[in-house]
């Protein structure tokens, strides 16, 4: 009897894997994976950039999926576990060309240029793509199976997935039709066609602040009042401090491109970055701004990249040194007990009573050795490559390895309870103080690979796992998601290294360098190590009493928590609030987190209480993204690659496109 069941058990299994693992599927998934590489390569090669958001692999993948059906004789229906797989498989390609302009493109400056070796440059390249998937293995226990953590970031794609392939007529719909019925109605009736309509608006309007109207990306009103009021300019200016909303940002791609979607993001999340820019931002930076320390009142209050730290830039600096003790004492305090009782779980199956978890119990696992010995093999050739190379010492490639792995789960934390800060400034900067600290500095290739290995493998182990809790949500199997990361990580790595190599050899030179360096921290790091914390640069090493607060900040609050009156202190999240103030104010000004913070809150405060209306939310989310990506493609390949711009007017006479009031940079 027992050989039986386990028969038809296994029979079960076989049928539920085959259901999103098809021929069909890893078809179309490596034709994405293929396409959006060169796509994504050829334009790091450009004077602008293409990037193709996943939401749209999402739309294009569909009408494939169902004409393979109708052209490939005796095709089953197209499914929604297939779709969901090659979603999986084209997010290795999107999050692959993130990372690599993160980090990897700043690295390849320091290896010769056109004249890097070939073979240390693959197996380079192939090794930081796959190392994510050791920790990965041992981390899903943590950031994957527990029902409370949500990754936001997957909601929308869920929510677009179901429109398509779940497409149910109301009772009054089936009933009666169309007939008589507003148009309101019909669109909340049909949850597709109110995607699409929301897509169509998104596409139209994006096309003024990406092209014809770009002052609206940084829309300064308020200091138009008076210009040459400098107390008006930087307290209320897009770069200087948005106070009262006299800068607001009013280009969706400006207000997601690091924040991400505030549709999104939970009401009690929202509310904590709301109570740390207020805090931080209106009050302590204008307090050390007005005593003058450090002569900031010579400068902007906030600014973009500049020779000398400015208040708001020397703030957020200390915020970002202080959130990374701070994520790892709150992780400790708040989810110490419940990581130890996970650290225990040796299966899925003693995960509790989660619906998903029940579900996912009928496929066969991965087991933990399965992401082990690629992390180790992956491990032993990155260790071989940059020692063989020059590149690294194989000690300190163990080291930076060891660093990314151990900030994943505390930073993974925070993302996946509050689907922010997948990209996180202060895992990058971490590896560059450690580089530092060992005289890494004194080879460009050595810092730039031990930054490189360590910043990857801790992002790569992120992105994985969020693609592993979308899996988690549809039921796609634990195996079949394991091939189709893998296959599409070979295919992806292997295609992205010709592209860029045959790039390099013909003489081309990219744009792309890393983000972080667009701050002053980064921009003094990266280019002067030695003086950061020396010579006149001495009193920047105060910047090193954030580690103290940021370990110390979270122990009152957890303390207080404790005692009933004061539960609510549960939810106050240091980390949370440092991680977000410490992108400010070069990679995102403060108008730009005022105006993403403003749209949130009213959201959620009008449609987050109802559970109803949540689909569409995600609905408008995904559809804005959609509509995005479309102007994006077209502006960018059409026109800016092809030097066709807008003819010059009022809305577009500020070219810096930093801020249309320009004395606040």
């Amino acid at each position: 009897m027992n050989t039986i069941h386990t028969n038809i058990h296994s029979t079960q299994e076989n049928r539920i894997d085959n259901e999103c693992c098809t021929i069909r599927s890893i078809t179309i998934g490596l034709t994405f994976v293929i396409g959006m590489t060169f796509l994504h390569q050829w334009g790091n090669f450009q004077k602008s950039s293409i990037l193709i958001f996943s939401i749209s692999v999402v739309i294009v993948a569909y009408p494939l999926g169902y004409l393979w059906s109708l052209i490939i004789p005796n095709s089953k229906k197209f499914t929604l576990k297939e779709h969901g797989l090659i979603l999986v498989m084209a997010n290795v390609a999107y999050m692959h060309n993130s990372v690599y302009i993160h980090s990897t493109m700043t690295t390849l400056k320091a290896f010769d240029g056109k004249h890097i070796h070939f073979g240390y440059y693959f197996f380079f390249v192939l090794s930081i793509q796959f190392l994510g998937f050791g920790a990965t293995g041992i981390l899903r226990r943590f950031l994957v199976w527990p029902c409370e953590l949500i990754w936001p970031q997957n909601l929308p794609l869920i929510a677009v997935l179901r429109a398509l392939h779940d497409r149910k007529l109301s009772v009054a719909e089936a009933s009666y039709g169309n007939k008589n019925r507003s148009l309101k109605q019909t669109l909340l009736d049909n949850r597709l066609l109110f995607f699409f309509v929301i897509s169509i608006i998104s596409f139209i309007y994006e096309w003024f602040p990406l092209y014809i109207m770009p002052i609206l990306a940084y829309f300064s009103w308020m200091c138009w009042i008076n210009p040459s009021n400098n107390f008006l300019v930087q307290s209320t200016a897009v770069r200087g401090l948005a106070m009262g909303g006299g800068g607001l940002t009013l280009d969706w791609y400006i207000l997601t491109e690091y924040l991400g979607s505030p549709l999104i993001i939970p009401g009690s999340v929202l509310i904590n970055i709301a109570f740390g820019f207020a805090l931080i931002m209106w009050v302590i930076v204008p307090i050390v701004y007005g005593a003058n320390i450090r002569d900031f009142t010579t400068l902007p209050i906030g600014g973009n990249v500049l020779i000398e730290f400015t208040a708001s830039s020397f703030i957020t600096a200390f915020t970002l040194f202080a959130s990374i003790t701070a994520v790892f004492v709150h992780t400790l305090l708040f989810h110490g007990v419940d990581i130890w009782q996970q650290f225990r779980t040796k299966t899925l199956r003693y995960m509790g009573n989660d619906m998903h978890a029940r579900m996912i119990l009928l496929y066969k696992t991965v087991p933990d050795w399965w992401y082990l010995e690629l992390f180790a093999l992956s491990l032993i050739i990155a260790c071989v490559t940059c020692d063989r190379a020059g590149w690294l010492n194989w000690y300190y490639v163990l080291l930076a390895s060891f660093i990314g792995a151990l900030c994943t789960l505390p930073f993974g934390l925070v993302a996946s309870i509050t689907g922010q800060l997948l990209h996180s400034l202060p895992v990058y900067y971490l590896c560059v103080l450690i580089g530092v600290a060992l005289s890494l500095q004194k080879s460009a290739k050595n810092i730039h690979t031990f930054i490189t290995l360590g910043y990857v493998i801790f992002v790569q182990t992120l992105v994985l796992i969020q693609d592993m809790k979308l899996a988690h949500y549809i039921k796609i199997g634990p195996r079949p998601l394991f091939f189709a990361q893998c296959l599409s990580s070979l295919i992806c790595s292997t295609f992205s290294i010709g592209i860029h190599y045959l790039y390099l050899q013909k003489g081309y030179l990219t744009k792309s360098s890393s983000i972080f360096n667009n701050t002053k921290l980064g921009w003094t790091l990266i280019n002067s190590y030695d003086k950061f914390f020396n010579g006149p640069n001495l009193p920047n090493r105060d910047l090193l009493w954030a580690f103290l607060v940021g370990a110390y900040i979270p122990i009152p609050g957890w303390i207080l928590s404790r005692f009933k009156r004061f539960s609510w202190l549960k939810k106050l999240h240091w980390p949370l609030i440092f991680l977000t103030i410490s992108w400010m104010p070069s990679i995102v000004s403060p108008g730009t987190l005022f105006t993403w913070l403003v749209i949130g809150l009213i959201v959620h405060f009008m449609f987050g209480k109802y559970r109803w209306r949540q689909r569409y939310v995600y609905l408008v989310s995904a559809g804005l993204d959609f509509g995005l990506n479309l102007t994006l493609i077209i502006v960018h390949t059409a026109l800016q690659n092809k030097n066709q711009f807008f003819p010059q007017w009022w809305g577009n006479r500020n070219t810096t496109i930093y801020d249309s009031c320009v004395k606040a940079i």
